[in-house]
Formats: C-alpha cells, sequence, structure tokens
C-alpha cells in the first residue's frame, strides 16, 4: 500500500493549522490533548477510507502491486471447474446464502478470489425480528424433545459451564474459522476477515442463546444453522468456514439453557406445591387445635346441662335435659371430627379427594379432581370458589383416604388422556364425563357417594337476572 498520500497529509498538518481561525488555535493553547484526539479520529478516517477505496479496487480486478498480475494469470486456469464447486456449494446453504444467491454471480472467466463479496451479515436476523413481532401461533410450535436428563437447574448450570470451556478451548486450538477442507483452490488467511467472522457468528449464537424461550427454540435452533450457512458463503471466497466443532457446541449450549430454564420453571413449580401443602399442614395443625377445643367446650356444656336438668323439676327439667341431648349429638360430632383431625396430623398420607366442577366459570364437562389434608373439606372447597373463580364450586364428592395422594395420582393417570392441561402435574382439571370419573372412583373405593347434580345456584341466579333485565328494557 502506498502510504505517500498519508505522509504528505501529516506534513501538511502545521500549516493548516496556522489557517486555522483563531478559535481554533484558542481551542489548541486550551484543550492541546482534545484536539490530538480529534486529529487522531481524522486521521483513522481517512486511514478507513483509503481502505475501503483499496478495497473496491481490489473488487474490480484493479492490481495494487505489480507482482499481484502473475498470481492472478497463473490461476484463471482453474476457473471453470471452481465456479461450478462454488454454485454448488452456495445452492447447498439453503436459506442461510439467499441473500447471497440473489447477488450476481461472477463471469465463468474470472477468478474466484476476483468475485464481489458480499458484506458480512447475518441472513437470518430480519427473519427472527420479524417473527418475533408478530402474535406467535402456537399451533405451529412442534413438541421439543429434551437432549439431556439432569435431575436438578444445577446439572444444567455446571454442564453449561463445562460447554463455555470447551467452546474457548476449541477458539484457542483450533479456531473458530478453519480451511475449508472441500475448497478447490485455498488461499493464505485473512486474519482480519478471520476474527471479524469470528466475531459476527459467537455474538449472534450468544444473542439467541440469551433470548431462547419454550415458544422459540425451534426457531433459535434454525437461527444458529442459518448464521453458520450464510457465514460460510460469505467465505467461500476465501476458502473458510465456521468450525463445525465450535458450531455443534454452541447448539448444545442453546439446548442446556432452553432446558435448565424449563427446569427452573419445573423447580418453582414444585417450591410452590411444598409451599402450598406447608399451608396446608398449618391449617390443619390449626383446625385440630380447635376441633380439641370445640370438644372441651362441649363437655363441658354437656356436663353443666346434666347437672342443672338434675337440679331442676316439672317442664324445666324437661327443657334442659333436651338441651343436655342436642349438646351430645354436637359432642359427638365435634369428637369425631377432633379424632380426625388428630389422625390427619399424624398420618402425612392422610386426607380427602374431591370432585367439584364449576359450570359458570369452565362449562358443561369440566371437573376438578384434587385433595385436602384439612377435616374440614368443605370448608377449602368454599375457600377454593372465593379465591379465583367468579361463582362457588358444586362438590360431587369428598372421599376420605389414609393415602390421599396415592389415590389422585391413580385416578390422574386413569383420566391422563381427558386432562385440560397437558403440562401441569398437579393441575386437576379434566374435560370427561361424569359417569368416566364415577366409573375409575367407584372402581378404587366401592363406598364412594358420588353426587351427579351440580346446582350451579350462583350462576343460574345471574343469568335469571340479565333476563330480567334484558326483558325489562325491551
Amino acid at each position: 500500500m502506498d502510504f505517500s498520500i498519508i505522509s504528505n497529509f501529516v506534513q501538511a498538518l502545521p500549516a493548516s493549522f496556522q489557517k486555522l481561525p483563531a478559535s481554533f488555535q484558542d481551542l489548541a493553547a486550551r484543550d492541546p490533548q482534545g484536539l490530538l484526539y480529534g486529529a487522531a479520529g481524522l486521521l483513522s478516517a481517512v486511514l478507513l477510507l483509503l481502505y475501503v477505496v483499496r478495497g473496491r479496487r481490489s473488487r474490480d480486478g484493479k492490481p495494487l502491486e505489480q507482482n499481484t498480475k502473475t498470481s492472478h494469470m497463473d490461476r484463471r486456469t482453474a476457473t471453470s471447474q471452481t465456479q461450478a464447486d462454488t454454485k454448488a456449494r452456495i445452492a447447498s446453504s439453503a436459506d442461510g446464502a439467499s441473500e447471497l444467491q440473489k447477488k450476481p454471480q461472477p463471469a465463468p472467466t474470472q477468478h474466484v478470489g476476483q468475485s464481489r463479496r458480499a458484506p458480512l451479515m447475518l441472513a437470518s436476523t430480519n427473519d427472527i425480528v420479524s417473527s418475533e413481532t408478530r402474535a406467535l401461533d402456537l399451533s405451529e410450535f412442534g413438541v421439543y424433545a429434551p437432549h439431556f436428563d439432569f435431575n436438578d437447574s444445577d446439572a444444567f448450570k455446571m454442564a453449561i459451564k463445562e460447554v463455555r470451556e470447551a467452546q474457548n478451548k476449541v477458539a484457542s486450538d483450533e479456531g473458530i474459522t478453519i480451511a475449508d477442507p472441500e475448497a478447490t483452490v485455498q488461499e493464505p488467511a485473512n486474519i482480519a476477515l478471520d476474527r471479524l467472522a469470528a466475531r459476527a457468528y459467537r455474538a449472534d449464537c450468544d444473542a439467541a442463546i440469551a433470548t431462547v424461550t419454550w415458544n422459540t427454540i425451534e426457531q433459535r435452533e434454525e437461527r444458529l444453522s442459518k448464521t453458520q450457512a450464510s457465514i460460510d458463503a460469505m467465505l467461500l471466497s476465501a476458502g473458510r468456514i465456521i468450525n463445525p466443532a465450535f458450531a455443534t457446541l454452541k447448539l448444545k449450549e442453546l439446548r442446556l439453557t432452553h432446558e435448565q430454564r424449563e427446569k427452573l420453571k419445573e423447580e418453582k413449580e414444585t417450591r410452590a406445591e411444598l409451599a402450598r401443602l406447608k399451608k396446608e399442614e398449618a391449617l390443619l395443625t390449626k383446625d385440630a387445635t380447635l376441633a380439641e377445643k370445640e370438644e372441651v367446650r362441649l363437655q363441658q356444656a354437656v356436663a353443666k346441662a346434666n347437672q342443672a336438668a338434675q337440679k331442676a323439676t316439672g317442664e324445666e327439667a324437661f327443657e334442659l335435659e333436651a338441651r343436655a341431648g342436642e349438646l351430645t349429638r354436637e359432642l359427638e360430632t365435634a369428637h369425631h371430627k377432633a379424632e380426625r383431625a388428630r389422625d390427619m396430623v399424624q398420618q402425612s398420607n392422610a386426607g380427602y379427594l374431591y370432585v367439584i366442577s364449576n359450570v359458570g366459570a369452565f362449562g358443561e364437562g369440566v371437573f376438578k379432581i384434587g385433595i385436602s389434608r384439612r377435616p374440614d373439606p368443605d370448608a377449602y372447597i368454599e375457600d377454593l370458589g372465593q379465591e379465583s373463580v367468579p361463582f362457588p364450586y358444586d362438590t360431587h364428592a369428598t372421599i376420605y383416604s389414609d393415602d390421599a395422594a396415592s389415590l389422585r395420582d391413580t385416578v390422574y393417570a386413569a383420566l391422563d388422556d381427558k386432562r385440560m392441561n397437558r403440562t401441569g402435574r398437579h393441575n386437576g382439571f379434566f374435560t370427561a364425563t361424569l359417569d368416566d370419573i364415577t366409573t375409575e372412583l367407584t372402581r378404587l373405593v366401592p363406598d364412594a357417594e358420588i353426587s351427579s347434580s351440580a346446582e350451579a345456584q350462583g350462576y343460574h341466579q345471574t343469568l335469571a337476572q340479565l333476563r330480567q333485565n334484558e326483558s325489562g328494557a325491551a
């Protein structure tokens, strides 16, 4: 490269500085370092301009030095075969090289090294951006098949660390870009081009990995493939490609990152379920305490009523005996509840399986099946109806079991093909008929009592009021 232009430019700087306005001279006196930085920036711009001009001249086939003419003439004899290989490999690059295919191909008599080189752009960037900005059609996504079988997110974290260390080793030992073993013409490695291609590929892969989600994993896998094909096509004339070993490790990192995030979601759901069970255990203990206190209170009330009835005479004694009888029946109920509460506290698996529906919230043919460890399952179901649905639940069955969790899991397995949510393990909503549920429950618990009626009182009253309002308005 001829540096005479730069030398003349540097020599002319002092004279040019003398011609500057007084304000610039004052600036130089006040802030010479800033002015020096400005001059350095201007010099860098000039160098860049010269480099661009030199590149254009090179692409137009104008030799920059005399000794390059001989090398270009010697290699023109291999033009026909080289051009055929070039077209075949560009076609095999699929969508990743679509932008390159749209550009005019070199003439048959022109050497590959003299072809106009496309700017280093990632062909898939625009497609990815446009696909993320539009609404996602979930029906287009297939079910992702996990590639790894780690028990927890920490194992995934360690695997990701190992993959990144392997990437650094491959990059340092072999390089992110390597010579294409299938290239018919090998050119000396262009260090600047290799570094630019490596940085572009690595940056795009890291961006895809950082933004991968459950509904974009397939798009991200395709993006990595397209990016590799695109950069390979752009490096074609230089006889270089992305290192396949490095590309494989990047794909592995993408899948590990995705599956780690899914495992984190699963662990979060598990923690939420454990927190719910812990809360229910606390409520169970509280209910057991209240049941015992109620039993003690009723025992005292029955004793007082019996003593008063013994002392009273006539009609008053009759009334006190009747009151004592009512308290005794309440005491029996309280005793049974307190005894059941104590048993459930001692037996960690004991509880109630419930079957409920909510026509107003979910419509006909939708049932929720779950378990509660509270001594009063109806109170638990009432709490469910007040939390997140517009109408109360209708209860079809509450079945006590010493191992409620196992009973629930067995019912879930039998109705697995009728689940509404196929991804939630603890989500107990099913689209089934009550006969299907009744058949399964009676098989497991022969004496189970199941109600087929769904009162849906609040829902039907609301419909009646709406009809009344419409008829009044008419």
